[in-house]
């Protein structure tokens, strides 16, 4: 009886270890893209707003995929630089600061609502403000976005340049951190004129419904690049291949294409044209923008 104990807590010794070489060799660590979006509207709502999206594309690659709002623009381009940020769906500027600052490399161009691969920027102001020309915001106060915002800053001010209207001398500039943060400055009163892209009032339509009857435009740009896939230098070339692969595939699904057209205006994408953003880097120059010290 003595040997028959021995001999099953032997056994039983045998197998707790094999349990636990098991168990010890499961606890591999899941392998995840952090997808970067500029904030665009409240950061931790858009966060919410983009989980069913990243699940989609998760699906489709194999990878599990979360989303990544940074506070500011320049944000998610760092999050890209480090490779803390596997890939960003961001706008031309910060695309061409991340490409000029780590290699970042843009594989994917989106088409918007008129299935175009561009967009423009506008300069609003309200209907009643009293002001019908570029020439009148002389000493008016302007909320442009951020910085780094292609249709949010670089473009309304290179135009108020063009114009002869100096940013610094002439008119009273904030940065709003958002467009829908700018459409409330505008609408509240806070400021004269905001720099935005032409389709912000009726992609905001359900936070300001009656914008679109008290707002008017002063000056529209040329055609701006549209907003870009962008992968760190961080990916490898074989995930790098799988998203731009599995982005392409994801337009066949009507759900998904929803979700990117109601949060971004993105019904599709397409190979990249590297020459479109020459445009975009020669207009940052005649605001003098240095691209090597944007941070």
């Amino acid at each position: 009886m003595k040997k028959l104990f021995v001999l099953l807590a032997s056994c039983l010794l045998i197998l707790t270890g094999c349990v636990s070489s098991n168990t010890s060799t499961d606890k591999k660590e899941e392998k995840v893209l952090k997808m970067g979006f500029v904030p665009t509207k409240n950061s931790e709502k858009l966060v919410e707003d983009i989980k069913p999206l990243a699940e989609k594309l998760g699906e489709k690659l194999g990878i599990k995929v979360e989303a990544f709002v940074a506070s500011n623009y320049v944000g998610v381009v760092e999050g890209i630089n480090s490779g803390s940020v596997d890939f960003g769906i961001i706008p031309p500027f910060a695309t061409i600061l991340a490409k000029q600052q780590s290699q970042a490399e843009p594989i994917l161009v989106t088409r918007n609502r008129d299935r175009v691969t561009g967009y423009k920027s506008v300069i609003l102001t309200k209907k009643d403000s009293g002001i019908n020309s570029l020439a009148d915001l002389k000493g008016k106060k302007v909320a442009f976005v951020d910085p780094t915002s292609t249709s949010g800053y670089i473009y309304p001010g290179a135009t108020l340049v063009k114009e002869g209207i100096s940013l610094e001398n002439d008119i009273t500039s904030q940065f709003s951190g958002g467009h829908d943060k700018s459409i409330t400055l505008l609408l509240n009163g806070d400021v004269d004129a905001i720099g935005t892209f032409e389709t912000s009032l009726s992609r905001y339509k359900k936070d300001f419904p009656d914008a679109e009857d008290k707002v008017k435009v002063l000056a529209t740009s040329d055609l701006i690049p549209a907003i870009t896939v962008t992968a760190s230098k961080h990916m490898d070339k074989d995930t790098q291949a799988k998203l731009k692969n599995a982005l392409l595939e994801i337009q066949k699904d009507e759900e998904t294409m929803k979700l990117f057209g109601d949060l971004f205006s993105i019904t599709g994408f397409e190979e990249i044209d590297q020459d479109a953003y020459t445009k975009v880097e020669e207009t940052a120059k005649s605001m003098k923008v240095d691209l090597e010290k944007v941070k």
